[in-house]
């Protein structure tokens, strides 16, 4: 937002501050953060006016000339001073009042101004264009005055370029503030001053010839017009324009101009219709119908969804409202008689129009963040008096129409108090000092007890609970006068073990903290993509983005596999040297999906009809060791990647998860999709809870990993991890003492048939090996000379304890027998000799 300075001035009294800086230092500490204070005179300091009195063509150069000026100065002797300019200049001629850059200047362009010698002759400084001025970035010739211009003049006070323009970046809550009305509130505040406002004669809404109906319910709940007959249109005069080019904006009309300033000076976005444009003597707000079309101001058309605000007229719809007028109804050159419009727009209804239209204006914006909604007359009265002051014309009426939630306005009261103020923020603010600097903001107090109920005025959308009071309390005291201090603690602080949330939340972050203590490195992609780059992956994403940014980014993600392909294509495309890049990746982040062939029906923002399922993916590749000698040196496998996730769930404390080899029929039927063509179905793991898939890990299928030309093999893994939370304990982990006893150990060959999931054969040795088989391992597998066809050789380790005493040879011998005969039971399993 860019604040005049001089404008500022027109509505609180800024004489007290020495520079335009000391106001923005203020604004600044107020919590509205000036970016940048520009003087529109900078480099323009020692630029004056001139008059040339002779001109003669160059003896030298047929394309220069030598020029006398007047400066309007006096030299010590009372007479006028002259210089001589040398030019190159063809478009002036004696007698024109030009602008003389004089020795030692430093124009906006950079181009310092020396005294030289062009061929053979002196020049005293350099007659300017806009171009040099900074004023425009083309020109013809050099920048030609007024005849009636005062020589020796500041140039910046003879274009009016005396102002500065101080930009504030502010946040999404002050919509008040997009106004130098909203901005000079702020001041006055601070400095217990006044607030001035402009004088103008109310409207008494009667007579208008136009009438006005609201059919859109609160989504349009007030609408102010003024009928004016008998305008001129054309050019603004000199104050508005530089009022308007001061901060950005392009001068159109008059009447376009005036409108804009108001938005600008009070912060109502308005609308001027030509009136003889306008049919059937009414104007009414209403949702659009699909399919209908409207031409606006800038030249486009647009068809609309069903899911906007239209203003329209007897016959047509006229505006999107809040973002942008008709072009069927536009104030031209031959515009005599106007009808002005000020109303109130849903602020979502606005915002999703603009979004979806590609227009968002400053009008949208405003509307987007929420207006007075007691401010409408005044802003269409003072609207009314300037349209008459620039263009001339008589209201012939005005007319407004209000629901019952308008016109029996309730400001919202807040319940607070000292006590909780100086308790929220940490000071010791006596009651009357708290009580002034509300009073100060324009809100209204009310004792209730020790208690009090603050009313905000309801230009401040943004004060609804007691946190806000206090906030603006803060603010008026300064950030800076509030004292540090460390607040008291009774204990150290504890996280609350029944939260459903916290623990959630802290189940992630460990997740995040046990990757990145194995190596691994956090991503963030987009979480949405190209149908083209899916395609590669043999997926499909149900859910379409209505306005996408980009071609490449339409439909919102299935998978996270597509985006952690990206990262690690681009990280081996910035790699550079002979050594392979070890690449080490993690996200944990959300996919989406919506019923295939179905349309996506929104019960409200929160409720999409959009599916959101957390999952955390992680990708290896490259050699294991990112530095090592040669013979250390070699490639990551399926086993590191078992590693990585064995370790993660150890880590949580996990229980209940369990691991199986995947097939080609079993990678199809998961809810991450048909995984046959992602999976190396040899080196690929499912991930289960009882007996539901969550996911998998395992090699990337051969054929993928030659498509999409990758350098080495990549194993990547993903999971669901909401079943995951649910099976990590909420409590923290007890320590658990290093066993005091010595264990033994027992190796077992087994011949097994080769469908045999180990993981089977290693549950039943705990559950049979009980209490003393406290570990089971694979240590060997084997297939080849001496094996039956259809079997495998598997070595497993059971490792037994007791924690109360040393165990004999006898209780393990028995423990063992057990152990291997329900293995001969449940898997027909055999001991090799």
């Amino acid at each position: 937002m860019k604040i005049s300075y001089q404008w500022l001035n027109e509505w609180v009294d800024l004489s007290g501050f020495k520079s335009p800086q000391e106001v923005a230092d203020l604004l600044t500490a107020r919590g509205l953060e000036a970016e940048g204070v520009d003087r529109q005179d900078q480099g323009l300091e020692k630029v004056i006016s001139v008059q040339i009195v002779e001109k003669l063509k160059h003896p030298e150069a047929d394309r220069l000339s030598l020029c006398k000026v007047n400066t309007g100065l006096k030299n010590e002797d009372g007479t006028t001073h002259y210089l001589d300019i040398v030019c190159g200049a063809q478009n002036m001629k004696v007698g024109d009042i030009v602008c003389l850059a004089q020795i030692g200047a430093l124009l906006p362009n950079g181009m310092k101004i020396e005294k030289g010698k062009i061929r053979g002759h002196v020049s005293m400084g350099m007659l300017c264009s806009e171009v040099e001025l900074g004023l425009a970035k083309e020109s013809d010739g050099l920048l030609i005055l007024p005849e009636k211009t005062p020589l020796g003049w500041k140039i910046a006070d003879v274009l009016g370029l005396d102002d500065t323009v101080i930009e504030i970046k502010l946040t999404a809550n002050r919509g008040d503030c997009l106004s130098h009305r909203g901005m000079a509130r702020e001041v006055a505040s601070a400095i217990s001053k006044p607030l001035k406002s402009p004088k103008m004669k109310p409207l008494d809404f009667a007579g208008s010839p136009i009438k006005l109906a609201l059919e859109a319910g609160e989504d349009a709940p007030q609408f102010f017009g003024c009928s004016i007959n008998g305008v001129k249109v054309g050019p603004s005069p000199k104050w508005l324009k530089q009022r308007l080019e001061a901060i950005g904006q392009r001068s159109i009309n008059n009447i376009v101009d005036i409108s804009n300033f108001l938005m600008f000076e009070y912060g109502f976005p308005v609308h001027i219709y030509d009136a003889d444009k306008l049919e059937g003597g009414v104007m009414k707000v209403r949702r659009s119908q699909k399919g209908e079309k409207l031409p606006l101001l800038d030249g486009g058309e647009i068809e609309t969804t069903g899911e906007e605000l239209l203003i329209v007229d007897g016959k047509k719809p006229v505006g999107l409202a809040g973002v942008m007028g008709g072009g069927n109804s536009e104030v031209s050159e031959t515009t005599k008689n106007v009808f002005l419009e000020c109303a109130e727009f849903n602020p979502t209804l606005v915002r999703r129009a603009a979004f979806r239209f590609s227009r968002r204006s400053e009008a949208s914006l405003r509307f987007e963040k929420g207006i007075d909604p007691t401010g409408h007359a005044e802003a269409i009265a003072r609207l009314a008096d300037l349209v008459m002051r620039v263009a001339g014309g008589d209201v012939v009426g005005s007319v407004k129409t209000q629901l019952p939630s308008r016109a029996h306005f309730a400001a919202k009261k807040i319940k607070t108090s000292v006590r909780y103020i100086n308790q929220f923020l940490g000071t010791d603010l006596p009651e009357t000092k708290i009580l002034d600097l509300l009073k100060s903001l324009e809100c209204g107090i009310e004792s209730i007890g020790a208690d009090f109920e603050v009313t905000s005025p309801a230009h401040r959308l943004d004060l609804n609970i007691p946190q806000d009071i206090a906030e603006e309390v803060a603010r008026s005291i300064g950030y800076d006068a509030i004292p540090t201090t460390i607040p008291a603690l009774s204990g150290m602080p504890k996280p609350n073990q029944g939260n459903v949330l916290h623990h959630r939340l802290a189940t992630i972050d460990a997740m995040k903290d046990l990757l990145a203590g194995q190596g691994l490195s956090e991503v963030l992609n987009y979480s949405f993509m190209s149908e083209s780059w899916f395609e590669k992956f043999g997926m499909k994403s149900s859910v379409k983005i209505l306005n996408p940014i980009s071609e490449e980014q339409g439909l919102m993600v299935p998978s996270l596999l597509p985006g952690m392909m990206k990262s690690y294509q681009e990280n081996e495309r910035h790699h550079f040297g002979a050594d392979p890049l070890a690449i080490r990746l993690f996200e944990v982040r959300p996919v989406f999906s919506a019923p295939v062939d179905q349309p996506i029906e929104a019960k409200s923002e929160t409720e999409t009809g959009v599916k959101e399922t957390w999952r955390m993916s992680f990708l290896i590749s490259g050699p294991r060791y990112s530095q090592a000698v040669q013979a250390e040196q070699g490639t990551v496998d399926f086993y590191d990647l078992k590693a990585i996730v064995e370790n993660l769930f150890d880590g949580l404390a996990t229980k209940g998860i369990r691991m199986r080899a995947a097939d080609a029929q079993l990678l199809d039927s998961t809810s991450l999709g048909k995984c046959s063509s992602l999976f190396h179905s040899g080196q690929t793991v499912q991930v289960a809870v009882g007996k539901e898939s969550i996911g998998f890990f395992g090699r990337i299928h051969p054929k993928l990993e030659s498509e999409l030309k990758l350098r080495t093999p990549v194993y990547w893994a993903e999971f669901e991890i909401e079943p995951v939370i649910s099976l990590t304990p909420m409590k923290e982990r007890a320590f658990k003492a290093w066993p005091t006893f010595p264990t033994m150990e027992r190796d077992f060959a087994l011949l097994v048939d080769e469908t045999v999931p180990a993981e089977n054969l290693i549950q039943s040795a705990l559950k049979h090996g009980k209490p003393i088989a406290k570990v089971v391992k694979i240590f060997d597998t084997y297939k080849g000379a001496h094996i039956p066809e259809g079997k495998i050789s598997i070595g497993i380790r059971v490792i037994f304890s007791d924690d109360a005493k040393s165990l004999e040879e006898k209780q393990v011998d028995q423990c063992s027998e057990i152990i291997v005969k329900k293995w001969q039971e449940e898997f027909k399993a055999g001991l090799r000799g």
